[in-house]
C-alpha cells in the first residue's frame, strides 16, 4: 500500500468515487477548497468533515487527531478537496504546510509508522485527491 496525493479533474473524480463508495470500510471525507480560504477555515472544516471528537485550532492538535482517528473505526481513508485552485488562497504558506503535512507527516504514519508507535495499530490506506480543472 502506498498512501498518496492525486491531483485529479472533477471528470475523473467521477470514477474514483464510483469505485471508492463502493468500498464500505473507507471513510471519505470532502471539503470544497472555495470556502477555504484561511488555515482556520481550514482547520474547522477537517474537525466538521473526520468528526474529531474535539475542534483543532492549531496545526500540532489537527495532526494529532489525523494520526488517531479510531472512532471512525474504517480500515482507510479518503479525502477529496474540491476547487483546491481555491483552497487557502489568502494564505499559499499555510496551504503548502498543509499538503506538506499530508505528505511528510499523515500519510506516511498511516502507511507504516502507526505499526511502530501504536499499541496494536495497523496500516491503513489514506489518499488525498486534489480537484484541478
Amino acid at each position: 500500500m502506498e498512501n498518496q496525493i492525486h491531483y485529479t479533474t472533477s471528470n475523473d473524480l467521477v470514477a474514483i468515487k464510483e469505485k471508492i463508495r463502493s468500498d464500505e470500510s473507507l471513510f471519505i471525507g470532502e471539503i470544497t477548497g472555495s470556502g477555504i480560504k484561511q488555515l482556520q477555515d481550514f482547520l474547522a472544516a477537517m474537525s466538521q468533515v473526520f468528526l474529531f471528537p474535539h475542534r483543532s485550532y492549531t496545526v500540532d492538535g489537527y495532526y494529532d487527531w489525523m494520526r488517531d482517528l479510531e472512532w471512525l473505526d474504517k480500515d482507510g481513508y479518503v479525502l477529496i478537496i474540491h476547487d483546491y485552485k481555491d483552497f487557502l488562497c489568502q494564505d499559499i504558506s499555510s496551504k503548502n504546510e498543509v499538503i506538506d503535512g499530508f505528505a511528510r507527516i499523515i500519510l506516511p504514519f498511516w502507511e507504516d509508522e502507526v505499526t511502530e508507535v501504536v499499541v496494536g495499530g495497523k496500516a491503513k490506506s489514506f489518499m488525498v485527491y486534489l480537484v484541478v480543472e
